[in-house]
């Protein structure tokens, strides 16, 4: 069954929800959707490797090439904010595997950007044929294999340095936003300060 864009994010980001969204991504730093990135590049070029290329249903193809385009652009992003000599020579090993394959992207309507990231033209992207989209992610095309390679030797080299952060804290900037919102709390949290405020003789409105 062929699921929405958002809905093959979901799945990439399986475990690390968060980072599949631009709201979700605005509360954390980079080494909070670092490894999550990593790993949904990877299920997005599995997932594309084990698509039918012959008797798969079009949508389901290409709402799963556009996933893959965002969950790198996503990597690209979370990467280049990673203050690490190694780390910017792993994205640029990525960032050259890509523009080897240029033509062939530029076949199924991606584009490189000067920032390293892709770019879809939905409409190219609709028109091609599923060879020409079979020649970058079928599960023996060369780019998938390097990508998949790629991924795996920046993780371990991620893991090696600690690199990412340990547990998923939300970012200065939200915590600023919540401190002077308190719409931006969460229910907990607004709770206590209900009962902070009972317990000193005020009266609340319990109501929610």
């Amino acid at each position: 069954m062929s699921l929405s864009v958002t809905g093959y994010m979901k799945q990439y980001y399986r475990g690390n929800v968060f980072g599949a969204t631009s709201n979700g991504r605005a509360g954390y730093g980079p080494k909070n959707l670092l490894s999550a990135d990593m790993k949904a590049i990877r299920r997005a070029v599995k997932d594309l490797g084990g698509y039918d290329y012959e008797e798969g249903e079009g949508s389901e193809l290409m709402n799963k090439v556009q996933a893959f385009v965002d969950t790198y652009n996503h990597y690209v992003d979370s990467a280049k904010g990673i203050d690490d000599p190694d780390m910017k020579r792993y994205l640029t090993k990525l960032k050259k595997l890509t523009k080897e394959n240029a033509d062939e992207f530029s076949e199924i309507g991606i584009t490189i950007q000067s920032s390293g990231k892709l770019k879809v033209d939905k409409k190219a992207l609709q028109d091609t044929g599923r060879y020409q989209v079979s020649k970058l992610f079928a599960k023996d095309a060369e780019f998938s294999q390097q990508a998949d390679l790629w991924m795996k030797r920046t993780d371990h080299m991620v893991m090696r340095k600690n690199l990412t952060a340990t547990k998923q804290e939300p970012s200065k900037k939200t915590e600023n936003r919540q401190a002077a919102d308190p719409q931006a709390l969460g229910m907990d949290a607004q709770l206590a300060q209900q009962l902070g405020l009972a317990l000193s003789g005020n009266q609340i409105d319990y109501s929610v």
